[in-house]
């Protein structure tokens, strides 16, 4: 979570007004523009992305002195970033950095409009005129000499517009730094990764991630972000973005629970939506391996009963991992350990809409409260989806949540709104 502050939960959970976001443009470590007025907003992420979060901002440029033209401009995407922070209309709330934002696109929707400056006289063509001026004298009524229909004397001046900016979180400038040769040069995977990062952005690992040695003849493709992806990969970690612009490391099951979401007169749960798909769902992991003379090593876990046990209706689905195990027990738990992650065992994801918290995080836990027919049942899942938005410049007081429950745990509430436990 971004902020963890009891004070900021329970504004989620109240009423609250004039909650705004600040949004600054920074470009080579200096502010370009500062308190940008962003008239409307969406951010989003999503934890089955590379790039997880992606944001569209729309932003007043009443002078026009914020249109790009150069890539070189505050709102262009030349190596601008935008600081958003959510500052709540209370000032006793902590305010929660939304993190930095790499402009990727930036759409101009200027207006013109033909002005002519008081006090200017108007010029008028042939035979027209209070007394009939010109060659060809007319007494009728006198007309302004127009071109293509515009007055003559009238400027062209700026009447206001906006610019629509799409960015993404700063882990897209990992993605465009892609490698060039690049030789592995840590014997560690977490110190391999900082040097990876060490010219884009800082690298940081507030749940004590453990780190492994890299194994022998490891070669890098193209990908830097690929290669970041596979180390934390060995090491049963994923990464999202904080909130200071810095690549955090967390574990793949998850950090929390950091949050409740329950109904209620004291809730913060709006609706909730599921729907059962057996899309992932593994019951089988295997696990292979070398020893380090270039022996096949090979191991198997099943999941022990239950719905998905392999032996039964459902049948085996198997999933495959490479392991960098060297020995038949490494192997072995490297399966039982991808079989038990959040990956292995199968998700299923349930659609929520609750108070907009804009503390939560890709990957943090929360407890759903979810409603049935034996009463409310706690369920504890992951964060793999969240948007915010506002249609008006002030955020909106909902959100839409993504959550991911093991399939196990929702067996567990199927049995007791059955009766059966």
């Amino acid at each position: 979570m971004r902020v963890v502050s009891e004070v900021v939960d329970a504004a989620v959970a109240s009423t609250t007004s004039g909650d705004r976001l600040v949004v600054n443009a920074w470009r080579g470590g200096q502010v370009l523009a500062a308190d940008l007025d962003v008239t409307s907003f969406g951010l989003r992420w999503s934890a089955s992305q590379q790039i997880q979060g992606q944001a569209s901002f729309t932003i007043a440029d009443p002078d026009g002195m914020l249109t790009p033209v150069g890539l070189g401009d505050a709102l262009a995407p030349g190596g601008s970033r935008l600081q958003v922070t959510w500052v709540w209309g209370d000032a006793r709330v902590p305010a929660v950095p939304l993190g930095w934002w790499r402009i990727r696109r930036a759409k101009p929707a200027e207006q013109w409009r033909f002005y002519r400056p008081g006090g200017s006289e108007p010029r008028y063509g042939f035979g027209e005129g209070p007394f009939g001026i010109g060659p060809f004298g007319d007494v009728g009524a006198p007309q302004a000499e127009t071109l293509d229909g515009v007055a003559a004397g009238a400027l062209l001046v700026y009447s206001g517009g906006e610019v629509v900016v799409d960015a993404d979180e700063e882990t897209a400038s990992i993605a465009l730094a892609r490698l060039d040769a690049e030789e592995v040069a840590s014997s560690s995977s977490l110190d391999e990764v900082v040097r990876l990062l060490q010219s884009i952005c800082g690298v940081t690992n507030p749940f004590g991630v453990p780190d492994r040695s890299i194994p022998p003849g490891l070669v890098y493709e193209e990908s830097r972000i690929d290669a970041i992806e596979d180390h934390l990969d060995r090491l049963g970690a994923v990464h999202r973005m904080g909130g200071d612009g810095s690549l955090e490391i967390v574990p793949v099951g998850g950090v929390g629970p950091v949050w409740t979401i329950a109904g209620g007169d004291d809730g913060v749960l709006v609706e909730l939506q599921r729907e059962l798909s057996d899309d992932q769902l593994y019951n089988v992991a295997i696990s292979t391996g070398e020893t380090e003379d270039g022996g096949q090593l090979r191991g198997r876990y099943a999941l022990p009963g239950g719905p998905l046990d392999p032996s039964g209706p459902f049948g085996s689905v198997p999933i495959y991992h490479r392991s960098p195990a060297t020995t038949a027990e490494g192997v072995q738990a490297d399966a039982r350990t991808l079989l038990e992650n959040r990956t292995a065992a199968g998700e299923v994801v349930m659609v929520i809409t609750c108070l907009a918290h804009p503390g939560l995080q890709m990957h943090d836990v929360v407890t759903v409260a979810m409603p049935t027919t034996a009463g409310a049942q706690p369920l504890r899942g992951r964060v793999v989806g969240m948007a915010l938005s506002s249609s008006t410049g002030t955020p909106s007081k909902s959100m839409s949540l993504e959550v991911a429950v093991s399939a196990e745990a929702l067996e567990a509430v199927a049995l007791r709104v059955r009766g059966v436990a």
